[in-house]
């Protein structure tokens, strides 16, 4: 927005108007091959190095339920929305940032 002096509303009308046109922000090829493989990798390692008693607890739980439906999501990402896999990138990288936060204390 401040690359083209835009206001955050003149920048939202831009993507009204292009969304209305037919036209998609999809992801890079790159990031895809990103997400499939390191992503992937790093969420099936999250989900293996829980500990049992967490893993029974509700919270344990619920968080065992997202982590598999961020992995179906992955595979199965032709078919789900293009923002689908931009929110698993930004879910990724807000956990790795809490991972390292909580290392750093």
């Amino acid at each position: 927005m401040k690359k083209y002096g835009l206001s955050v509303h003149e920048s939202a009308a831009l993507v009204i108007g292009r969304r209305g046109l037919g036209h998609q922000e999809r992801l890079p090829k790159e990031l895809i091959d990103i997400i499939k493989t390191k992503v992937k990798r790093h969420l099936i390692a999250v989900l293996g190095s829980m500990e049992e008693s967490y893993k029974q607890s509700k919270s344990g739980k619920k968080q065992r339920q997202y982590i598999a439906m961020m992995l179906r999501k992955i595979e199965n990402f032709k078919q789900e929305h293009e923002w689908s896999l931009w929110n698993i990138l930004h879910k990724f990288c807000w956990l790795n940032q809490y991972q390292i936060q909580l290392r750093e204390v």
